[in-house]
């Protein structure tokens, strides 16, 4: 099945994470390049947002991601606070695709943390790009589909992994 829908995790994956602080309490930016991949696929595919949250739901991180400027370009997101389950739990990537309006098994998950994006990607059956920071440690057992160490890096694999209709 064709990818249709993109997950992305908020925190060090679209926009820069201050460890310890609340979504409210950061100084929201994007992390380099996360405007213009997200301005380049959003054409070709429905783009959520699924985000571990401890103090901050959906409405904040729905105001952290306008801070930042993304908020125009996503088409739902699911927070574990408000939904009730965290990643790895396979139960948040359902919920996303749901909300999203597309199959789970058409969507993937693009995220800078083994253990829980990652992890739970490939437990619920979906393939999952590990945004590798510098100093990233491998995690024995957890294996991405993928591995990018810049998000612009991301819109070439998927041409090249997921040929558009008429071209592959």
């Amino acid at each position: 099945m064709p990818i249709r829908g993109i997950f992305f995790d908020a925190g060090n994956t679209l926009v820069v994470e201050e460890p310890g602080k609340h979504l409210w309490e950061m100084t929201i930016t994007p992390i380099p390049d996360a405007l213009e991949v997200l301005t380049a696929l959003k054409p070709h595919y429905r783009l959520g947002v699924i985000s571990n949250t401890v103090g901050s739901g959906d409405a904040e991180l729905v105001q952290a991601l306008e801070k930042a400027g993304i908020r125009p370009l996503i088409d739902a997101l699911v927070t574990s606070r408000d939904f009730g389950v965290a990643k790895p739990d396979p139960a948040i990537y359902a919920e996303g695709a749901r909300r999203l309006g597309v199959p789970l098994d058409a969507t993937l998950m693009v995220g800078d943390r083994l253990d829980t994006d990652v992890a739970g990607a490939l437990r619920a059956g979906i393939p999952a790009i590990w945004l590798r920071h510098a100093g990233a440690i491998l995690i024995p057992g957890i294996a991405p589909t993928h591995v990018i160490d810049r998000l612009a890096e991301l819109p070439a694999w998927l041409d090249a992994t997921y040929p558009p209709k008429g071209t592959g």
